[in-house]
């Protein structure tokens, strides 16, 4: 049994002794000019940015395409309307 823990022990104290470089993360620690934390934070900023990028082309999609459809709904409105208007003319009796 002493034969397993020793080894074992000695590893998680030089693993514990060096804690700082074996639990070091882009966003954790680091240089404020290191290029693997910048990628890491650009890359943040574009997975949460998707899904209203996503949303709102969809809701534009609707918009444009309701309001297309009241303009053509409004114009053919306008056009019946002029069909439909009496236009008195002298009749060739």
């Amino acid at each position: 049994m002493l034969s397993k823990f020793f080894p074992s022990s000695i590893a998680a104290a030089v693993f514990l002794a060096q804690a700082a470089q074996a639990w070091a993360c882009a966003v954790c620690l680091g240089d404020a000019s290191d290029s693997a934390i910048d990628g890491y934070n650009a890359s943040v900023l574009f997975l949460m940015s998707t899904p209203y990028l996503v949303v709102g082309s969809i809701v534009a999609g609707l918009i444009f395409t309701y309001r297309r459809a009241r303009k053509r709904h409004e114009e053919m409105d306008a056009e019946m309307i002029g069909q439909l208007e009496w236009n008195q003319e002298e009749s060739g009796r």
